[in-house]
């Protein structure tokens, strides 16, 4: 077993992992609000993920997003009174669900604007470099993958 250094939780991996993803949320969703899309950063975030992922369904955007079902229930309404997505009844493992489609009104939104996010995500991170973000894209995916064999354990 590896000897955790640190004596504070503050002082931890997980601690400063936490407040970088916090802080870079807060900053891309208050550029994205200052877009003036008509949705929120959240609201866009979801928007987005329905865009690219087909057969989507509430349960599994909430596990993507990492969001209790109310949250996203919320979020969903808006989008939908917007006319930015629809739902419709689908089928998953015999389970009744609603399927969520986005609409040629969202996906105009969603191709007009993530040009400028991609920029607000560069400019987010003009002092690391590509090989950095790789690096820290391997050893996320590294952590996650302990995380889950931890689980079973």
């Amino acid at each position: 077993m590896k000897e955790i250094k640190p004596e504070h939780y503050v002082d931890t991996i997980i601690y400063s992992v936490d407040m970088i993803i916090k802080n870079l949320k807060n900053e891309l969703k208050q550029k994205v609000d200052k877009l003036g899309l008509g949705i929120t950063g959240e609201q866009f975030v979801v928007l987005d993920t329905i865009f690219c992922n087909e057969n989507m369904y509430q349960q599994k955007l909430s596990d993507i997003l990492m969001k209790d079902k109310s949250n996203t229930t919320r979020i969903l309404k808006v989008l939908m009174k917007k006319d930015l997505i629809t739902r419709t009844a689908g089928n998953v493992n015999n389970r009744l669900v609603y399927m969520l489609n986005i609409t040629d009104k969202g996906k105009t939104l969603v191709k007009t604007n993530m040009p400028k996010i991609k920029k607000f995500i560069a400019d987010i991170f003009q002092n690391i470099t590509d090989e950095e973000i790789d690096i820290l894209h391997s050893m996320s995916k590294k952590f996650q993958s302990d995380l889950e064999s931890s689980k079973v354990n």
